[in-house]
């Protein structure tokens, strides 16, 4: 049976960013799917969004699997009957010297940012040139843009999304697919927290590097990942919102 509210696809979604965009969907009338690699985490994650369950699904996905997107969006069609945004959020991190990556640490990294990407934009596509509003909104991160050492396998992929985010735009205009990214700056998180705690950087220092001297909110990513897919933003396509605090235009020295 087809669902009169609009569906809403985020990998990668069931703790930090991706979890606070679940949220900000689902508060503006969404049905959410989430999707991640844990049972126990994806089960958590529905507890607190949606205590009735009628209004959500839970999925584990495994990004740089076709068979699994393909699985997750067969599930989210049958509960739903539809599908109108695809939120490409999954990521990993790996930190190192680029002479010491193996090639499965670089696949690693850009088969799930990367890959993983691709093939859920182009699993969902069937699905969202049938919705009257289609949108994908995929995360990068401003190093995408910048050269920020010990992060080249990540680096790349966050660059390859901007570019497969105005490729597909392109490509995907005449479906009423409008298809962007948010590129977050240093944003709280469980993944900075780890940083600090392996003692690789220090709030103090992130913050020395933001002219708004603060950390950036998992509230403020999924504001601008919400705006981009909705209505508001009904003429914006193939476009990078960089949610930084200033971080990528600050040249001083």
């Amino acid at each position: 049976m087809s669902s009169q509210a609009p569906v809403v696809l985020i990998t990668g979604s069931a703790h930090g960013i991706g979890f606070a965009t679940a949220q900000k969907f689902f508060a503006n009338g969404y049905n959410v799917a989430i999707s991640d690699l844990s049972d126990e985490d994806i089960a958590s994650a529905l507890k607190q969004l949606d205590s009735q369950g009628d209004r959500s699904i839970g999925l584990k996905v495994d990004v740089t699997s076709r068979q699994d997107i393909e699985a997750g969006v067969a599930k989210i069609i049958a509960k739903f009957g539809r599908l109108d945004v695809l939120v490409n959020n999954a990521g990993n991190f790996r930190q190192g010297a680029t002479d010491t990556y193996s090639d499965s640490d670089w696949d690693q990294i850009t088969s799930v940012h990367l890959d993983g990407a691709f093939k859920a934009s182009q699993i969902a596509y069937p699905h969202l040139k049938k919705s009257p509003a289609g949108a994908i909104v995929s995360v990068s991160s401003i190093v995408a843009r910048v050269g920020l050492p010990m992060r080249a396998s990540y680096s790349v992929s966050k660059a390859g999304i901007e570019a497969l985010t105005r490729t597909l735009a392109v490509e995907w205009a005449s479906d009423g697919i409008r298809i962007n990214a948010v590129a977050p700056g240093f944003t709280e998180s469980r993944w900075w927290q780890d940083l600090q705690d392996r003692g690789l950087t220090t709030p103090d220092k992130l913050v020395a590097a933001i002219p708004l001297r603060r950390l950036g909110k998992m509230s403020e990513q999924a504001a601008a990942i919400y705006f981009l897919a909705s209505s508001e933003a009904s003429f914006i396509t193939g476009q990078t919102l960089v949610v930084d605090g200033g971080t990528t235009v600050d040249v001083r020295i």
